[in-house]
């Protein structure tokens, strides 16, 4: 192993695994005598990240918390299950650093960190802060938020890391031929990030059958999210034939700089990806959230211009007719498209992987 290494403590979904490997490279382009350690959770998708990105990883058996009482124990249980993995494998790989990616797994890294004196830098993902990160925050050597928080939580702001594989490889042009796309007919991308959204899943193929008419000469993209492929074709019906679905991309930079609109759930990994990429988009954040993040999330975009806030209603009658009248003038004209578009690309091209490798080196040399 080499002479210092940074363990990445978080998981649970590609919005904190994605900024974690965006960290990684940038650690180790800065310095490739760095090696980087993953502790993520024992979710398919962050092994599935993880390995296709070549990085080490130590799976967890962390749960989110939980008040319910069926739940509380399994909660504990793999909190503190956790806390002695990590202990093990800061003593195992005499780690020179922790970086603290947020949420339930990131942690159960804080409080064995500070026992064996091990510097921390808490990176805060979201708007609103949760709990975990809150709990984190008086435990960890430094923190800064990715982006800037609705109540006061740090005085440092970085922007958000993107990976390598989520910035576009090219022009428009380049990225619609990887994707067998005709790059003068418009994309559309419709994604519920990496997990997927059923209520994204099955209303945007319901307003489509019934207002055929809506499309136009569109292409559409729709990454459903693991194992929702087949459903989304059934969904889709007659018209999948001429829909490009696929579960899951690791690179997503290719659909980003492809696409002329996007439909998104707005997890704040998902909101950067776009925005790096300049496109404008359609937010419809996950609903059930007690405190709203995903639309916090968007809000900035929204904004400025460069996006709409669609709500993800139970009703999904309610949604599809709320898409429509949001979706239809900026896929039929293609003027109020490019006013969206010139927004979007005012706040294009900001990653802040390299910040925050360089604060993370700093860590290390004052340890």
């Amino acid at each position: 192993m080499s002479k210092r290494v940074v363990l990445l403590a978080g998981g649970g979904s590609g919005g904190h695994i994605s900024p974690g490997i965006a960290i990684a490279e940038a650690i180790r382009r800065a310095d490739p005598e760095v090696a980087c350690v993953f502790a993520c959770s024992d979710r398919a998708i962050d092994a599935d990240m993880l390995t296709h990105a070549s990085e080490t990883f130590r799976p967890l058996p962390a749960r989110p918390p939980t008040l319910r009482p069926a739940a509380l124990l399994s909660f504990l249980r793999g909190f503190r299950a956790s806390e002695r993995q990590v202990s093990a494998l800061l003593e195992r790989h005499t780690i020179d650093a922790v970086v603290l990616l947020g949420g339930f797994v990131a942690a159960t890294a804080a409080r064995p960190a500070r026992r064996a004196h091990v510097p921390t830098l808490l990176v805060n993902l979201d708007r609103v802060p949760g709990r975990a990160n809150r709990w984190m925050r008086p435990r960890t050597t430094h923190a800064v938020s990715a982006v800037s928080t609705v109540r006061p939580f740090v005085e440092t702001v970085t922007g958000m890391p993107i990976r390598n594989q989520a910035m576009p490889p090219g022009d428009r042009a380049t990225c619609c031929e990887l994707l067998g796309l005709d790059p003068a007919a418009p994309v559309l991308v419709i994604t519920g990030a990496s997990q997927g959204a059923s209520t994204i899943n099955k209303a945007l193929p319901q307003l489509f059958r019934e207002h055929p008419r809506l499309r136009g000469n569109w292409q559409i993209v729709h990454l459903t999210g693991p194992g929702h492929a087949a459903a989304a074709a059934h969904t889709w019906g007659e018209l999948a034939g001429n829909i490009t679905l696929c579960e899951f991309r690791h690179d997503m930079g290719p659909v980003w700089g492809a696409a002329d609109l996007v439909i998104s759930r707005a997890g704040a990994c998902s909101v950067a990806e776009i925005e790096y990429a300049g496109i404008p988009a359609i937010y419809l954040p996950y609903p059930h959230h007690r405190d709203q993040h995903q639309r916090r999330n968007a809000e900035l975009a929204v904004a400025a211009g460069a996006a709409c806030i669609v709500e993800d209603t139970p009703d999904p009658a309610e949604t599809v007719l709320a898409l429509r009248s949001t979706l239809a003038p900026l896929m039929g004209d293609e003027t109020a498209r490019h006013r969206l578009k010139a927004a979007a690309s005012a706040r294009a091209g900001i990653n802040a992987a390299d910040t925050l490798a360089a604060l993370t080196s700093t860590i290390i040399r004052t340890a």
